[in-house]
């Protein structure tokens, strides 16, 4: 005989496995959408966060490292040595301090001082000066200018001591910039007026200098 049990059995065991493979699909589907949400949102998270950075936060972090905060004033040293061209044997040992304002291509605006021993003849120049230096650019910038202008305090000998005018304008080049200090090497024309009239023919010294500086 046919056996009706066996085979409502048998139909009952496999709507149960459809069943079961019904929940297991769920749970897969349900499992895989958790995953990729996850995913994208640490991506997203990532992107914000900077890794990975975008062409245009690579180049806002260049340019914050490039330009470096700095203290509204500064002060400065500088060391080298002015020759004479005037045929009088006043070539120097230059060695000058400064300090003053700064803020963008301005490098310093104000004042310094220099102690400048002769070589020969036992003379000595003490310059007095105002002074402006400046960048050529925003930013780096390899080459700036520099004026000064003021009096220089004249030791010709033990017995001639005199006041006159003084300038200097050169050009410099920026070496090593960290946030802390830079350093530079500065070449240009320095003029001193000497009085009284009569002890040169021109009644001035006229030289080249060339220093090397490093401001705070």
């Amino acid at each position: 005989m046919y056996n009706f049990a066996a085979t409502f059995n048998i139909y009952n065991q496999t709507k149960k496995m459809n069943g079961i493979t019904k929940t297991l699909r769920y749970i897969a589907v349900a499992l895989l959408f958790t995953a990729t949400t996850a995913s994208a949102q640490t991506l997203a998270k990532n992107e914000t966060s900077g890794l990975p950075r975008t062409t245009t936060q690579a180049t806002e972090q260049a340019t914050t490292e490039i330009n470096y905060p700095t203290r509204p004033f500064a002060f400065g040293v500088e060391a080298g040595a002015n020759i004479d061209f005037s045929s009088t044997e006043s070539s120097c040992f230059d060695i000058d301090i400064y300090a003053g304002y700064r803020k963008g291509i301005v490098q310093i605006a104000g004042v310094g001082m220099g102690i400048h021993p002769s070589f020969a003849n036992n003379r000595l120049f003490i310059p007095i000066y105002a002074m402006f230096r400046c960048n050529f650019k925003e930013g780096r910038s390899l080459c700036f200018a520099d004026i000064k202008a003021g009096l220089s305090i004249n030791e010709l000998s033990s017995k001639s001591h005199n006041t006159g005018a003084y300038a200097s304008a050169g050009i410099g080049f920026n070496l090593l910039q960290t946030r802390k200090l830079k350093t530079y090497v500065l070449v240009g024309y320095t003029y001193t007026q000497i009085i009284p009239f009569g002890v040169y023919s021109d009644n001035a010294l006229h030289g080249a200098n060339i220093r090397i500086g490093i401001n705070f």
